[in-house]
This record gives structure tokens, sequence and C-alpha cells, in this order.
């Protein structure tokens, strides 16, 4: 349900408002505490364009995917229709998405601490002549 969740950009608690549940009990029921009931495995099938059964799956293998403050968990199974490749596809693009603009503020960050660096040398240069 989190990558569903994820994939399509939504947070606990839109998906608990949709449901006409409280984001503590979504939580729970994502978390695996709370079991999903047939009326919301069809709603949250109708949410994600997903067939139901893809709740009821018990081959269900979990990969973490972990850079730092971005942990992500990535559910794949063992058979996937149309609508299920789609959503993991557009998953891992959004991380892809993550990775890069993750990568763009490390680079923005060594250039500005590289100036500074030649700043302060010139400083203490400058210093020494004096």
């Amino acid at each position: 349900m989190k990558i569903l969740r994820e994939a399509n950009g939504y947070s606990q608690e839109y998906v608990a408002s949709y449901l006409k549940i409280s984001q503590n009990t979504y939580s729970k029921i994502e978390n695996g505490q709370i079991r999903l009931t047939i009326d919301r495995m069809k709603k949250l099938a109708e949410l994600y364009n997903v067939p139901a059964n893809i709740f009821l799956s018990e081959d269900l293998p979990v990969v973490n995917y972990n850079t730092g403050s971005h942990s992500r968990t990535i559910i794949s199974t063992q058979e996937y229709n149309e609508s299920e490749h789609k959503t993991i596809i557009k998953l891992y693009e959004r991380f892809i998405k993550e990775k890069d603009e993750q990568i763009e503020t490390l680079k923005q960050q060594n250039e500005k601490l590289s100036k500074e660096n030649d700043r302060l040398l010139s400083h203490l240069i400058n210093d020494k002549t004096s």
C-alpha cells in the first residue's frame, strides 16, 4: 500500500480522507497493524487503478531503497499486470528524480564549500604576507 501511495504522490492524510478514516487508522492499516476491509480494498483499487487482488497477495518481497533522509520500501510481485508494472515504473522514475535532485543539491553545496575554502585560504595567505 505504501508503494502505491508514494508512487502516486499521495500523503497518508489524503488516502485516509479518501477512505473516510483517520490518518492514524490508515497508518495502522498500511503498517499491517489493522486488517484491510473488503470495502476499503475496493476503494484503494479504484484510487490507484489497480486490481483489488494486489492487496491480497502473500508473495510480496520487500526491497529497501535508502538514501539518507530519503528512505523507501519497494514491494515487488512475481506477476505483474500492465497497471502494476506502470505503477512500479512511476515509482522508480520518482526515485531517480529524487536522486538527481539530491545529486544536484550536493554539487551546489560542494561548489559553495569550495569557493568558501578558496576565500579562507586567500585570507590566510594575505594574513601571512602582511
